[in-house]
């Protein structure tokens, strides 16, 4: 029985160290592959790996991340899991699974994974970015840029990446930071220049920094790069109209926009505006009406549509559009103002009574102003 035993541990170990070698082959071919940008075969030396040694961790998690390149999600998924139970304490891992999850729309397990890598490594700066890029979609700028900076401070190379770079500015214009967007939108520019959308948000930038020109060019780089796109000829009416206080020549650029399509919502919106300006009452409710068929919940074109009411003498729909207004934006400033002016046109005191008391639980300007004209009736 012994000497039975014995053949059988001389017979069977050569075997054992034969897979485990040949494992180790396939495993170093896949890396090799890796290497060599070819993931394909890669992951098919990779496999190769695992069928001939099923805990091998490292071999589950390079197939994993092959996968990941070329947007085998699914089985990328099932690979990394099977490396994390394998490999547990190991930030890449979790990295990788993350992106899996983050391409395959399950946030929430993305979010996890990123934290948990980051939780064994901070100074991990790619899960900083993914991090940043997830709150970037979900319209959560602040988060976003935390997670930004935090990959800025710990990435080991230059961030060379236009899209990063423009993301960062959109979210600083979006929470009115536009010194800081207009250094991240330029330092986009370097990378690629031939992107309109960094140029629409320099220009947006510089127009809410009162500098003009600098504005206008930009959204004319913008113009040219995409010559059928509205969006900047409004940026250079928004410029004309808010800043230089051009009405005509906002008008100008807004009827470009409107020659693309009539139907636009802010370049009727913004002829409306101006007409309004130019107290052509009558014909800006027409672009006002069409700028809310447009978008039904605009806000200001609800105000702007009110006021040209109450200018030529509707009290009674421009009481109408104000309340809509309101009920779209229950602290809106304009709408309370211009309803108290109709109710002192009316000589109904209670009620312009009650608007200003409104504006002054906002804090409003305007409640010196009207209190004293209320308080005339």
């Amino acid at each position: 029985m012994k000497l039975y035993n014995s053949l059988l541990i001389i017979l069977f170990f050569p075997a054992l160290v034969y897979c485990q070698t040949t494992a180790q082959n396939w495993y170093d071919k896949g890396v090799k592959l890796k290497g060599e940008k070819n993931p394909g075969d890669a992951i098919n030396a990779l496999k190769e790996a695992v069928k001939l040694k099923t805990d091998y961790k490292e071999a589950w998690y390079e197939m994993g991340w092959c996968q990941n390149d070329i947007k085998d999600y699914a089985g990328a998924l099932n690979s990394l899991k099977k490396a994390r139970s394998l490999w547990t304490g190991v930030a890449k891992v979790h990295f990788e699974l993350g992106y899996a999850f983050e391409k395959t729309n399950s946030i929430d397990s993305a979010i996890y994974q990123y934290n948990q890598a980051l939780q064994i490594n901070n100074t991990y700066s790619l899960a900083y970015k993914q991090l940043g890029y997830i709150y970037y979609n979900k319209n959560d700028n602040q988060t976003a840029l935390a997670s930004f900076s935090k990959y800025e401070e710990n990435a080991k190379n230059p961030i060379n990446d236009y899209l990063y770079w423009y993301r960062k500015g959109y979210m600083q214009n979006a929470l009115k930071q536009y010194e800081p967007a207009k250094i991240s939108l330029n330092k986009s520019l370097e990378f690629k220049t031939d992107y309109a959308n960094t140029y629409l948000e320099l220009g947006f930038a510089c127009k809410n920094l009162k500098q003009d020109d600098e504005a206008i060019a930009f959204y004319g780089k913008a113009v040219e790069l995409d010559p059928k796109s509205h969006v900047p000829l409004n940026g250079i009416g928004e410029v004309y109209r808010d800043n230089k206080k051009d009405m005509n020549e906002a008008m100008n650029w807004y009827r470009k926009t409107l020659t693309l399509n009539p139907d636009e919502r802010k370049a009727n919106f913004g002829i409306g505006y101006c007409l309004n300006s130019l107290t052509n009452y009558s014909e800006a409710i027409g672009y006002l009406q069409k700028a809310i068929r447009q978008e039904p919940t605009y806000t200001a074109a609800y105000v702007e549509l009110g006021y040209s009411q109450y200018k030529t003498g509707n009290n009674t729909s421009a009481l109408e559009s104000f309340s809509k207004a309101l009920s779209l934006n229950p602290k809106n400033e304009n709408a309370r103002y211009y309803s108290t002016l109709v109710y002192i046109n009316q000589n109904d005191k209670s009620m312009a009574q009650k608007m200003v008391d409104e504006l002054k639980s906002l804090n409003s300007r305007y409640v010196t102003e009207l209190q004293e004209r209320v308080d005339k009736l």
